[in-house]
């Protein structure tokens, strides 16, 4: 039997290329149906197992005789997954990646249940972004987060991507957090979204002075999206809203918080964004 060697050539190095990629859960769920078919049908993922549960997955030799780059946890509701079952697959992808993709009902479970560290969470209407983007870092030769990275830590990991081109129309766009390290690496992430980036810390004194610069700049009453992290500002919300309101009359509103779900909507902003998730929830569009 012959064989056509530069094609069967081509065909391996073509897979070698490719992400590995095992799916754990319930892939028929209709919360997930979508990141499925997104990555049964990526031309850089090859799915190399899907199982029911994370028991199945290591009886079948997963991270053993199934070799994954990533693990895709499918999460439907908070007690789907013991501490010990996602314990041994942690450890089993420990220099790997293992991405607990949680669906409506599990959105709280970073507060009330310790199963999943924080660098493995990830929404599922985040998962596909979060997903392509660990398939750029594998390609690339980086390495994955340690289990034990912190939250600020997944929070610049997820925000590094290179060259990324956010398709909006604002004029500016003005990030507002106590939080150094979260605005400054926002502003970073956003440099190519507008023609000016504005940050600063919520204090009066620089409000003011952020706001005088904005105006001389001549952006005052044209489109500015404000990003305004309202983590501990509960006393100081309605103030912050009020003022923003009051200087830019087109401004465009997004809310920073780590627990967007206990935020109600009352309709005084446009959008709340997850921070460990403010890389793929500003999708292109969204500014």
């Amino acid at each position: 039997m012959e064989t056509d060697w530069p094609k069967f050539q081509m065909h391996e190095e073509r897979k070698s290329q490719l992400t590995a990629v095992a799916i754990i859960g319930r892939s028929d769920a209709c919360e997930f149906r979508t990141l499925v078919r997104q990555i049964q049908n990526s031309r850089d993922l090859v799915v190399v197992g899907q199982f029911d549960t994370i028991k199945e997955a290591v009886d079948a030799g997963l991270a053993e005789r199934i070799p994954a780059d990533v693990v895709v946890v499918l999460q439907a509701f908070s007690d789907e997954y013991s501490a010990a079952d996602a314990g041994e697959l942690i450890g089993r992808m420990l220099f790997g990646r293992v991405l607990c993709c949680y669906g409506p009902w599990c959105i709280s479970d970073g507060r009330t249940h310790d199963i999943w560290p924080v660098v493995a969470r990830v929404s599922v209407g985040s998962a596909w972004s979060v997903l392509q983007q660990e398939s750029r870092n594998i390609r690339a030769g980086l390495p994955a987060l340690l289990p034990m990275a912190a939250a600020e830590e997944v929070f610049v990991h997820r925000a590094a991507v290179a060259s990324v081109r956010y398709q909006g129309a604002s004029d500016a766009i003005l990030i507002i957090s106590d939080d150094r390290m979260l605005r400054e690496t926002i502003a970073e992430t956003l440099r190519h979204s507008a023609t000016q980036v504005f940050d600063c810390s919520t204090s009066l004194n620089q409000l003011q002075r952020v706001f005088k610069k904005l105006i001389a700049a001549n952006v005052a009453h044209s489109k500015v999206s404000v990003l305004l992290d309202i983590d501990g500002m509960e006393s100081r919300e309605s103030e912050l809203l009020a003022m923003l309101r009051a200087h830019f009359s087109a401004t465009r509103l997004l809310l920073l918080s780590s627990f967007p779900q206990s935020i109600a909507d009352n309709g005084t902003y446009d959008q709340i964004i997850d921070k460990l998730e403010v890389n793929a929830q500003l999708a292109p569009g969204r500014m």
